[in-house]
């Protein structure tokens, strides 16, 4: 009689003991978290929980073609769009383009917009794709090769493309140009450029 009612103090202990467990178990599943299930739209469609942060326009190519390099580096510095990173993102995406040892990658950055003016094409939810990029070498950067003025591997172009920047109020298509420097000994890097190209 004794073993027949502690085995029944024992299975209502138990089934007590579970309820509870499976009770904080899905409270706890409830406040929690999930970043890997992402956001549901109110029509049931998943999103994931944060949009990329890297462009695929950013990527920096591994090449010998320093007139292929040239062209990747213009395309990082005149593609963006406000509504997927930050300024600070698309600084570091233009910084891998240089050597990290030298004062390259702060040269690198100069050709990004200001902070101030960041803040305005953000405000405007501003974005920006830039389409027939070519890269052509001047007498006068050909002259410095064969002058010997610059460093072994070193290569100059005069970079133009143009830029469709669209923002929430109209579209605007610019004409872009920049001189652009790599050395390539033989994996290029970015070396220097500058918005001010002499005609």
């Amino acid at each position: 009689m004794k073993s027949s009612s502690r085995s029944r103090v024992v299975v209502a202990v138990l089934a007590v003991v579970g309820v509870v467990t499976l009770i904080a178990m899905l409270v706890a599943r409830w406040q929690s978290p999930d970043a890997t299930r992402g956001t549901s739209s109110s029509g049931g469609t998943t999103f994931p929980a944060e949009s990329p942060r890297q462009l695929e326009a950013w990527a920096r190519p591994t090449t010998t073609d320093p007139r292929a390099f040239a062209i990747a580096y213009a395309r990082a510095i005149w593609t963006y769009d406000t509504t997927r990173h930050n300024y600070v993102d698309w600084q570091n995406a233009v910084s891998v383009f240089a050597d990290p040892t030298s004062a390259a990658p702060q040269v690198a950055k100069s050709l990004l917009p200001q902070w101030p003016e960041w803040d305005q094409l953000q405000s405007h939810q501003a974005r920006a794709v830039v389409r027939g990029i070519t890269a052509q070498l001047t007498p006068e950067l050909e002259a410095m090769i064969k002058r010997g003025q610059a460093p072994a591997g070193w290569h100059a172009y005069v970079v133009h493309g143009t830029q469709t920047v669209m923002t929430d109020a109209d579209t605007r298509f610019l004409d872009r140009q920049a001189a652009v420097a790599v050395v390539c000994t033989p994996t290029c890097q970015f070396w220097s450029a500058t918005a001010q190209v002499s005609p």
